[in-house]
């Protein structure tokens, strides 16, 4: 979804504060059209619901910080991951088929969810093994170590997932509701239009300005 205007949501809350000042200005002669009190006070909630809503900046940050703590549990599991692989390598030796069975060199080119999956087996494996690598401190302590980070980047990739899906989901709510708001001007401002034509020149071009699908000085301030 887009908006159907070409101004800043911020300049949308800006019209919908004039309209509602020019709803109560002109409110005789909107009755007359059957635009009442409570049309009015509807459009005001609306735009003080719309005006609270927090804007795509604040989710752009709650994602940034969720890709944030992801990245910092994936630099984790593969600094553990590197640390397992060397002590392994000087306990089994880098020719042994035990050392190979970890497949180790596959490592560096693993996608996330594929390093998780790799974690598991690597501790699996290592476990069958204890005896051998235990010469170099490799210890089930680490193994619960490295299996509990990658749970950790698990549910990291996970909630920064939800946050992606969330901050699409909330850019639709904004999109749809402005639109809904600037629908409603731009009815008001054609029905001011109609009332105010060859009747008060100043008070027809209130409508005008704010009916605009564009950018007005006054939106700048």
């Amino acid at each position: 979804m887009s908006t159907n205007f070409n101004f800043s949501f911020g300049s949308l809350t800006q019209r919908g504060d004039r309209i509602d000042t020019l709803l109560q200005r002109d409110a005789e002669q909107f009755s007359g059209m059957g635009y009442d009190e409570e049309y009015r006070l509807g459009l005001k909630s609306k735009v003080d619901y719309f005006r609270n809503l927090p804007s795509d900046e604040y989710w752009e940050g709650q994602q940034m910080l969720r890709t944030d703590a992801k990245k910092k549990l994936l630099v984790s599991l593969t600094d553990q991951l590197g640390d397992l692989r060397f002590r392994a390598k000087l306990a089994l030796g880098e020719k042994s088929v035990e050392y190979r069975s970890l497949r180790f060199a596959k490592l560096q080119t693993m996608k996330e969810q594929d390093l998780l999956i790799y974690a598991k087996h690597v501790c699996t494996t290592c476990r069958n093994m204890m005896d051998k690598l235990a010469k170099r401190s490799i210890t089930e302590e680490m193994l619960v170590m490295i299996e509990e980070t990658a749970t950790g980047l698990d549910d990291a990739i996970d909630e920064q997932r939800l946050m992606i899906s969330t901050r699409e989901a909330k850019t639709f709510e904004r999109e749809e509701k402005a639109n809904e708001i600037y629908a409603i001007i731009a009815e008001v401002c054609e029905v001011g239009k109609k009332i105010w034509d060859d009747v008060n020149p100043a008070c027809y071009n209130d409508y005008v300005i704010y009916g605009s699908k564009d950018t007005i000085p006054e939106d700048e301030h």
